[in-house]
């Protein structure tokens, strides 16, 4: 079992990967990509270069389905999975003014590279209102999270696109509000799990088509079949 925990900077999601190990028995958490791994797109000002940027973001994030595959019986917990790239490529133009068409070539590159990946059983995306990210960010001085303030222009919409999925994937795709408590927060995911774990991994073609439909209309998969022809 692959569970992915995804959402803005600050909202809980390593506190919540923590409790979920201290409860689940062969729990095992792996750390978000940038704990481990220096990021070598740091400086970057065109549609390019942000691509590129993103596909190598892809590439090592895709990684964690594809090696170290748990015991049998096991659960895996992902700070961050996939799915997180996909819509951050997605959403950062927008959010930020930039007429980039990045989605559709990055849809085209990475199924060309990758296919029809089999990815997590389940995702978890957790959201809060800017306030309490804002508080839980200054209260957590361990940390550095220089993106922050670019990266809370993007809420709204991965938002609006994780409900998107939650609705498409209903036994693969849990939204929670992070400003309930803790403890409650984990029985709920806790209670996810079983349902999750019953369901077939989730298919990268799937959530590239969920992503494209949303961000740029139900003709974007042409359009992304073009690319790669």
């Amino acid at each position: 079992m692959i569970l992915d925990l995804d959402g803005p900077s600050a909202v809980g999601k390593t506190t919540l990967a923590r409790r979920l190990f201290a409860a689940l028995p062969g729990a095992v958490c792996v750390p978000e990509l940038l704990a481990t791994i220096p990021n070598p797109y740091l400086h970057w000002h065109t549609p390019e270069d942000f691509l590129e940027k993103q596909l190598w973001f892809f590439r090592n994030t895709l990684r964690r389905y594809q090696t170290a595959e748990p015991a049998s019986g096991s659960i895996r917990l992902n700070d961050m999975g996939v799915l997180d790239v996909i819509a951050h490529t997605a959403v950062y133009p927008r959010a930020h003014g930039l007429e980039w068409e990045v989605l559709p070539r990055f849809c085209a590159r990475v199924l060309a590279e990758s296919g029809d990946a089999p990815l997590a059983n389940g995702v978890v995306y957790l959201y809060a209102e800017e306030p309490v990210l804002r508080r839980r960010r200054d209260g957590d001085t361990a940390r550095v999270r220089g993106a922050f303030d670019s990266n809370l222009l993007l809420v709204p919409r991965q938002r609006a696109f994780y409900r998107q999925l939650a609705r498409a994937f209903p036994r693969q795709v849990l939204c929670l509000q992070a400003e309930a408590n803790p403890d409650a927060l984990a029985r709920t995911v806790a209670d996810f799990i079983p349902a999750a774990a019953g369901a077939p991994p989730l298919s990268l073609r799937a959530l590239l088509d969920q992503a494209q439909v949303h961000f740029a209309g139900p003709d974007a998969g042409a359009r992304a079949q073009n690319v790669i022809q």
